[in-house]
């Protein structure tokens, strides 16, 4: 009997043995931070993440950030296409609205991925290294001058949360700018970061000094109002400065004015950052995006025939320019100037240029001109499309280091920058600037590039000139005739208190009894 028990108790012994040296495995498919990110490849996958992340913003973000200017409607097949949408353009959005939630979830993706970079990556380790963690830090700052516009308080997460600290709460203004400020300020004195070789280098893709610096000005321009600190606009002219006097970027005068962002001139002089597409025929899906679709003419149903030379076909008609944006390029540059006849295209114009209008359309009469995709630009009826999502160029630096100038006291270099812009827009010099002037310009020259609205902010000009949107919407007969009809809203237009912010996503106060909610939501 004994022998019995004891040659049991060994066999047992035996298999739990045997099972814990069957399950002491490697983990597969699972990244261990206590291996990974030690060879320059592993480094520059983790950067790539970042990029791709960015790539993701672009149709959530340019929506949301247009169609809450004055300058857009929400567009679409009519009123109703697209309940959010037209929430987004009438000030009727909510905590549950999609892209607004899409825009600050894909924010607070990038930044936990620059996260893991910084908390994982010696930036001693390589030149890749170093790179990395400067790209981190720059693509962190950015992401948090978004959130900070935006929203006005979100939470701080500066580094990979553990369970206990996943609630985390509202953020202060006075550290979440100092963040931004630490973020830049240390991606542009890296002397890590990519910078071109030559005015014309149209290799350099990632993210440069330059960029860090432009950033840099604009959170400071932003701070300067924010902290109440005049000192502010000083520092943002030395940023912006630095970048004009680099001179690694100018205009770009090669094409037409309208055509700065199609793809054969992507990578161009005047572009600071840009997201890279590649048209691989053989992976097409790999660029699937609405935002083709979304902002090209509608004619998806048949609204329009346009000819192949104008624009590509299947748009889906959102975005629809605005009569008080028309109004504007009028009354300051005359009726047929260059900069709107390459910006916007009147009833007559697209006529003119071969279109036909079939049905009746959600329209002013006013459709995009630049920033319109082309039909070798598109695939899937604009679904697919291989334009580089451009998020900053040059004359954006100029018209911010123009307020910065302007406000610091430099009247003269103000005025150069403006008239630079103006020069390439083919109008005539000016004597003397003021903020309104500078305010008119950025208008016109930034128009559906996603600044309006963070401007009008910043600006104090947001309620005045957004107070009544929403209160109706256009319709457009096939012979032009255009009438504005009712929302049906009886609320609508910016309300001061409530939309200076936008609403943090229901899931996130659900989940997160730390996150106080915006006033008004």
């Amino acid at each position: 009997m004994k022998t019995r028990y004891i040659i049991l108790t060994v066999l047992a012994a035996m298999a739990f043995t045997s099972c814990d040296k069957m399950l002491d495995v490697p983990r597969k498919g699972v990244i261990d931070y206590n291996t990974y990110y030690k060879t320059d490849e592993e480094i520059e996958s983790a950067g790539i993440t970042m990029y791709s992340d960015v790539r993701g913003w672009y149709y959530n973000v340019m929506l949301v950030k247009n169609i809450i200017s004055d300058d857009y409607y929400a567009g679409g097949a009519a009123h109703g296409d697209n309940v959010d949408m037209d929430a987004l353009g009438e000030f009727g959005f909510n905590s549950e609205t999609g892209q607004i939630e899409s825009s600050f979830t894909g924010y607070y993706g990038l930044i936990y991925h620059a996260n893991v970079i910084i908390g994982h990556i010696d930036p001693e380790q390589s030149a890749a290294a170093a790179r990395a963690v400067a790209e981190a830090h720059l693509f962190r700052g950015w992401a948090y001058f978004e959130l900070t516009t935006l929203w006005g308080n979100p939470p701080i997460v500066d580094h990979e949360l553990a369970p206990s600290e996943y609630k985390q709460g509202n953020g202060s203004t006075e550290d979440l700018w100092k963040l931004i400020e630490d973020d830049l300020t240390y991606a542009v004195n890296s002397g890590a970061l990519a910078q071109k070789s030559s005015l014309n280098d149209n290799t350099t893709w990632r993210v440069t000094k330059q960029y860090g610096q432009a950033l840099l000005g604009k959170a400071y321009l932003w701070m300067a109002t924010e902290l109440n600190d005049k000192a502010y606009y000083q520092k943002a002219a030395d940023q912006l400065n630095a970048v004009v006097n680099s001179n690694l970027y100018d205009l770009f005068t090669a094409d037409t004015y309208g055509s700065i962002n199609h793809i054969a001139n992507k990578m161009n002089c005047e572009n600071l950052f840009e997201s890279i597409r590649v048209n691989d025929l053989d992976n097409q899906f790999d660029n699937f995006d609405f935002y083709g679709a979304m902002v090209n003419p509608r004619s998806s149903g048949g609204e329009m025939t346009i000819p192949a030379d104008v624009c590509a076909t299947g748009g889906w008609g959102f975005m629809v320019p605005t009569m008080d944006l028309y109004q504007t390029f009028v009354k300051y540059e005359g009726a047929d100037s260059y900069r709107r006849k390459e910006t916007l295209k009147t009833y007559d114009e697209m006529r003119a240029m071969g279109v036909s209008f079939n049905q009746t359309t959600l329209s002013t009469g006013l459709f995009k001109w630049k920033g319109r995709f082309m039909t070798d630009e598109v695939t899937f009826n604009c679904m697919v499309n291989f334009k580089n999502p451009l998020w900053m160029r040059f004359a954006e630096v100029l018209l911010l280091g123009a307020e910065a100038n302007f406000q610091a006291g430099k009247t003269d270099v103000a005025l150069q920058y403006v008239n630079r812009v103006r020069a390439r827009a083919q109008l005539s010099a000016l004597n003397s600037v003021d903020m309104e002037t500078i305010k008119t310009e950025k208008r016109l020259e930034l128009c559906g590039e996603g600044q309006r609205f963070q401007d009008l902010l910043r600006w104090g000009d947001a309620y005045d000139r957004l107070k009544d949107m929403g209160k109706d919407y256009p319709k457009m007969d096939p012979n032009g005739t255009v009438t504005y009809v009712s929302s049906g809203r009886s609320v609508y237009g910016f309300k001061k208190g409530k939309h200076e912010h936008l609403p943090y996503p229901f899931t996130e106060t659900m989940l997160n009894e730390n996150v106080i909610q915006n006033p008004g939501y």
